[in-house]
Order: C-alpha cells, then sequence, then structure tokens
C-alpha cells in the first residue's frame, strides 16, 4: 500500500473531529419570528450583512475541524511510499526477513530463483541503518536454537548464508508465526519480508489458525521470485509393486507412477531402475499433457537382506524433482519339509499332490516363494527338522517316540512352524497320547473320532478370524466367498468347540486351530489336504490359504518393498519388547549419524524418529541387537511429489488466506529499484500550524 501509519491506534482519534460541528449545532439560537412592515427595508439590510457573517462562520468552523484532522494525522504519522520503500528514512525499523527454501524454489526462474532469493535476502539486510535491527527465519523444518533480532549485519549475513535449499515443502504457518512473535515487542516500525515463489504446495497447506498469533498492523512485504517461461514440469509420484512376496531369486514387479504436470506431451523421457547402484532395467517413455502414466519394471534379487534402490528420470530442461528412492527387503525363500503319510503310486492321487501345487504353482523351483521337499515317515529319521522353517504333515498314521521328542525341540527351542493335515489312516488314540498327553501338549485339543458325512452331504465353513495375521487376505469377499464354498464331508471333532478357531464349521466344529508352543506355532487343521474329504483343494482359495498359513509359520517374513516417507514426516520404528532401552543408531544420507533410545509403547519397543529432512536412504542399527530380532535396516525418505509443481497461487487467493492481514505483493526485480517513503509528518506539523494561525485571524476579525 503506498500510504501506511507508524502508529494507526491513534486514528481512532478521527472522532474528535466532530467536536466542532457539534458545539455549533448546540449553540444555535432559536428565535421566534415576528413580522413588522416598518423594518422591512432594514430586515433586507441586515441579509446581505448576514450572509457574509455566515460564510466566516462556516469556514472558522471547517478551519477548527481541519485543526482537529492535521493533529491526529500527525499523531499516527503517516508515510508515503512509491514502490517497495526500500529506501526508508525515519524511525527505526525492526525486520524479519523470511526466505523460502522449499524445493519448488530449486526450479524458479530457470533454476536461479534460490539464488535470486539469497541476493535479495541480502539487499535488504544491507539497507539497515545503524539503529535498525533484524532477523533471518527459513520456511524449512526448523533447527535447534531460534532466530532473534541483531544488529549487526555480517551476523544476519553468515545466517543467511548457512540456509540452504531444503527437499521439502514450506512451511509459512511455523516461519511467519515466528517473525510475529519477533516482532512482539513495541517498535516504531515493523516489517516482514518474505521472498517465495508462491508455489501452490506450501500454501494449500497454511491456514491462518496454524499461524496462531499475528499482527495485522504489522507490514507483510512478499517479494516474488516468478518462474520464467514454461519449462517441461513432471515428476515420480512414487514407487508400488503387485508382489505378495519379495524373496531370493523370485521376481520383482515394481510400477513408478509419473506424472506431467503441463500442457504438453513431454517425449523420449528416460525411465532408469537402479538396485544397489546397479542399473537394472530403463524405459523411454511419452508423457501425455496433465496425466499420470505407470512404468513397469521387472527384476530379481539373488542376496537376502536389506537392498535400495532409485528409479530416475533423464531429460534435458526438466524441472521437477527427478529421483524417488525405495528399500527392499528380501528373504531367503523359506524351505519347506512336506511328509506324505499316504503315499500313491499316481502322482494325482498322492496325499501331498494339491498341497505341494500350491507351495509351487508352477512347478519350477526358481520360480516359487517356497522350497517344499517332500518325504515319506519312514525317511524322517534322516532328515534335520532343523534345516527346515516349516514342517507339514498330511495323514501320518503314527508318531513315533523320536519324532515326537524331535517336534518337541524344532517347536520350543528352535522356533520352527508346524502344519499338522489329518485324514483317514490318523490314529486317534497314538495321537492324543503322544501329542496331546505329553509334557508339553503339542496339540490344542483332544481329538475325537473322525466325522464322516454321506455323499452329497459336506460342512460349510462358517467362521473365518480375518484379524488374524495368517488370514488377513480372506476380508477380500471374493476370497473369503470363495473359501465359504467348499464343503468338508470328513473331520475329526475335538471335545469341545474352540472359540478361537481360526476357521470353524457351521456345527461349531473348529477347522484350524492354532497353538503356540515356546517360540514355535502348531497349525492343526482337522480334516485332509487332498480331495478324499473335501473339495477345498479345488477351489480358489486353497492356493492363498496354504500360502499364507505357511508363510505365517516361517515367521511371516517374505520380504517387502518401501516405498519411502515424504521429507519431514516422522518414521516409526518398531521392534520386540526386549529391545526397550536400547540404542538406535540412523545413519542419514548425508553421513551424520543419530542415536536414540528405544522406549516401551504396550507390547512393543518403538521410537520416532523426527529428522528426516534429506531425501535418500536411511540406515539402523541395533546396538546389542538379539539374533532373532527382525530389523529393518533400510528405509526410504523422498520429497513430496507435489512440491515439484511450478503451479503457483494467485494474488486473489493468497489475500483469502491471510486476512484480516493484508499483504503488498511485488515482482523480485522491483526491489532493485527500492523506491522511496516520503515521511509526511513535517508536511502536516506545517498545515497545522497555517490552519490554527488562520482560525484565530479569522475569530478575532469577526468577534475581536
Amino acid at each position: 500500500m503506498p500510504l501506511f501509519f507508524l502508529h494507526p491506534i491513534y486514528l481512532f482519534g478521527l472522532i474528535a473531529a466532530s467536536v466542532p460541528l457539534l458545539i455549533h449545532l448546540l449553540n444555535r439560537r432559536r428565535r421566534k419570528r415576528m413580522r413588522f412592515p416598518a423594518v422591512r427595508f432594514i430586515l433586507l439590510s441586515q441579509r446581505r450583512t448576514a450572509r457574509t457573517y455566515r460564510l466566516r462562520h462556516w469556514l472558522i468552523l471547517a478551519l477548527r475541524t481541519a485543526a482537529v484532522l492535521f493533529l491526529v494525522l500527525l499523531m499516527a504519522h503517516p508515510i508515503f511510499e512509491t514502490g517497495v520503500g526500500l529506501f526508508a528514512s525515519g524511525n527505526p525499523r525492526s525486520l524479519v526477513v523470511i526466505l523460502d527454501n522449499s524445493l519448488s524454489m530449486k526450479w524458479s526462474r530457470g533454476g536461479e530463483g534460490f539464488q535470486q532469493a539469497k541476493d535479495a535476502a541480502r539487499r535488504l539486510i544491507a539497507s539497515l541503518k545503524e539503529r535498525d535491527q533484524a532477523g533471518v527465519i527459513a520456511t524449512d523444518i526448523p533447527e535447534k536454537g531460534q532466530p532473534s533480532l541483531k544488529k549487526e549485519k555480517a551476523t544476519l549475513l553468515r545466517e543467511l548464508d548457512g540456509i540452504q535449499l531444503a527437499a521439502g515443502a514450506a512451511d509459512f504457518a511455523r516461519a511467519l508465526g515466528g517473525a510475529y512473535a519477533l516482532l512482539k515487542n513495541p517498535a516504531p516500525q515493523k516489517e516482514i519480508w518474505l521472498i517465495t515463489d508462491l508455489a501452490l504446495t506450501g500454501w494449500d497447506r497454511f491456514t491462518l489458525s496454524a499461524l496462531g498469533q499475528y499482527d495485522p498492523l504489522v507490514s507483510l512485504k512478499i517479494l516474488q521470485v516468478e518462474k520464467k517461461g514454461a519449462p517441461l514440469n513432471a515428476t515420480i509420484k512414487g514407487i508400488k509393486s503387485q508382489n505378495q512376496e519379495f524373496a531370493v531369486g523370485l521376481p520383482i514387479q515394481l510400477e513408478a507412477a509419473l506424472v506431467n504436470f503441463t500442457d504438453q506431451e513431454i517425449k523420449e523421457l528416460l525411465v532408469q531402475l537402479y538396485v544397489d547402484e546397479q542399473k537394472k532395467e530403463q524405459r523411454l517413455v511419452s508423457l501425455p499433457a496433465q496425466r499420470e502414466v505407470g512404468v513397469s519394471f521387472r527384476f530379481s534379487v539373488n542376496q537376502p537382506g536389506a537392498h535400495h534402490g532409485q528409479v530416475a528420470l533423464r531429460k534435458e530442461g526438466l524441472a521437477g524433482n527427478t529421483t524417488v528412492y525405495f528399500a527392499l527387503q528380501i528373504q531367503d525363500r523359506p524351505k519347506v519339509l512336506v511328509v506324505d503319510g499316504d503315499p500313491q503310486t499316481s502322482l494325482v492321487q498322492s496325499e501331498t499332490f494339491f498341497l505341494t501345487r500350491a507351495l509351487n504353482p508352477v512347478g519350477e523351483r526358481d520360480s516359487s516363494p517356497f522350497l517344499p521337499t517332500a518325504v515319506i515317515p519312514d525317511g524322517l529319521s534322516s532328515v534335520p527338522l532343523e534345516s527346515y522353517q516349516v514342517l507339514i504333515f498330511c495323514n501320518v498314521p503314527v508318531i513315533s517316540e523320536a519324532l515326537r521328542t524331535r517336534l518337541r525341540d524344532y517347536l520350543l527351542r528352535g522356533g520352527g512352524g508346524v502344519l499338522v493335515f489329518l485324514g483317514d489312516r490318523v490314529q486317534v488314540a497314538d495321537y492324543n497320547l503322544k501329542l496331546f498327553q505329553s509334557s508339553p501338549p503339542l496339540l490344542p485339543a483332544r481329538l475325537r473320532e473322525k466325522k464322516i458325512l454321506p455323499d452329497g452331504r459336506g460342512e460349510k465353513i462358517e467362521k473365518i478370524d480375518v484379524a488374524h495375521p495368517a488370514l488377513q487376505a480372506f476380508s477380500d469377499q471374493l476370497l473369503k466367498g470363495a473359501l465359504q464354498s467348499a464343503r468338508i464331508r470328513g473331520y475329526f471333532p475335538t471335545d469341545s468347540p474352540d472359540p478361537s478357531a481360526l476357521l470353524a464349521l457351521t456345527s461349531g466344529d473348529p477347522l484350524l486351530i492354532e497353538k503356540r508352543i515356546g517360540r514355535g506355532r502348531l497349525l492343526l487343521f482337522t480334516t485332509a489336504a487332498d480331495r478324499d474329504w473335501s473339495d477345498l483343494p479345488l477351489k480358489t482359495a486353497y492356493l492363498p490359504l496354504i500360502q499364507a498359513l505357511v508363510s505365517y509359520l516361517s515367521g511371516g517374513k517374505m520380504g517387502a518393498v518401501d516405498g519411502g516417507i515424504a521429507v519431514g514426516d516422522a518414521k516409526t520404528l518398531s521392534f520386540p519388547p526386549p529391545e526397550v532401552g536400547k540404542a538406535l543408531r540412523i545413519l542419514k544420507p548425508d553421513g551424520r549419524e543419530r542415536e536414540i533410545t528405544l522406549m516401551a509403547d504396550g507390547e512393543r519397543a518403538s521410537v520416532s524418529f523426527q529428522e528426516n529432512d534429506l531425501p535418500g536412504i536411511y540406515r539402523l542399527s541395533l546396538s546389542a541387537a538379539r539374533g532373532d530380532v527382525a530389523l529393518p535396516q533400510l528405509y526410504a525418505v523422498n520429497p513430496p511429489f507435489l512440491e515439484s509443481r511450478l503451479e503457483t497461487i494467485s494474488e486473489r487467493e493468497l489475500r483469502a488466506k491471510l486476512d484480516p492481514i493484508r499483504p503488498e505483493i511485488h515482482p523480485i526485480e522491483s526491489l532493485k529499484e527500492g523506491g522511496k517513503r516520503i515521511d509526511l509528518a513535517l508536511p502536516l506539523l506545517l498545515l497545522l500550524i497555517v490552519t490554527l494561525l488562520s482560525e484565530g485571524w479569522l475569530a478575532q476579525r469577526m468577534y475581536g
């Protein structure tokens, strides 16, 4: 605004300008009119004289009113400004410079926007006079320590030089709130200068309520770093995968979502995939205007453990974030030992035919998420059980004493997983004696004699515990319906219905029960694994059911892809309860290391890490870590994808967001012209003196 007041509170004194008029109205005499023909000619003469008197009277009233107005305006101290008013004169200033160092500033004005913003801030600091003071605030994630007002230009310039381009969005509410806090103390003249590109992403997040304290009387001036031309503007929205398992040697399908923010097609855009710093694949694509396109990559990893990768865009003149990071956790494929208690000469008639096909649908070893090995009960004595993560027993008639002892150790000490399918060859008395009445009991319930329903009849599966980790996939209605369409014609009831059963029949009898033994788990399927007692192996739900159960028994460690969090977001890390109190070390992408202590959080040890201010891969290490702790060794942090959008907020929308704060918006180039400020106090003082002298002279002539 070209005119503002240093002390606007005094403008309320303008009400006093009505006092002379009120006095005039109150002092008016009321006359009673009486007509005398003899004095008619005298009255005509008086009327001519009264016109002159009335004119002088109104002139005195105007001069007195003007005197009050000039006095009030003089106390409010008006300043007339042209341009940005950089070269001010008069009272000392308290100045706060807010520098937008969000990622979008990187692409303003052909890549020179942030440097121009810094140059403008230096010019503002250089304009400070001896009695002025200033502070510098950046819009990114706050560092330790609070900004303060200083008079030393050299100190302010060092603070300004220390501000680097950030990787996240601008937090204007925090920055403006900090500026108003610095200017809360009384000062003759207060100003906030915000240097920004007005990127839409930062202002979308801004609300006046988040700003907290503010003072509409403090002058807010915005210097806009305008974009230069219409550059190609695209970025990577994120990384996702359709894989359910991430295991050694298995193909991994990743898809990168690319977004074109411009109104023109971007042709011949090179998209490259890197894993562990090695290029895996690349694609040449075209991005339609204002569209999102998915680009797929297929690769495999031959080593278990944590891996990192990135997808990069390559094209000259492209504005927008061109690199997105991700982390991969690759596991060894679980080894599964399948014990066939009813081997047949025909492969299809085998007890384990459908089961092994569910574990390895393609039939090729290198394409299966599991590594199943089938043996007969007689061959178990020569097999080291500890070499397998999961054991599956299918219709095994009896359990020998030696096998019972090995199973107990495998579950208690080894932490393995066992899946037991029953069948027509199972001897109930032997199972109850060896597995249920043992110490500790290995079966979750005592078995009763088998129940075989007539042909054409069968029990439905009524209960599915979709909250259990092994059955969460069946919250999908299609899978759930496929599982419930199965008919169970034969099974072994238990002594009493188990309310904790994972699967239960319409009769209330459990179909799938779990028992934890030490560090291990045992799942009991009360029916057979083949088609003899049910049509479950023929249902589409059989494959995901078997794979989910085996994955759960192996620890559920089938790997994962981490598409990353946004810069500035917190990362919550969770570990088993024994890790409470241990030190977690986090190595940031710039080589700096942070150490934080794991705290108790319910039944877990967890911590929330806040300093995710850089894009890249963060590496974790846990001091004195237990061998059985599944530690996520890496996680990814990426810039907010909308920060690559070069769209700006309009002046009308910005003023609406800031209302009742009334900002002045100038292009950054206007700072070079500087502008001027004219102090109107002296002209007002002269006008006041002239007005008072004129009123006194005129009053003397009329009433003297």
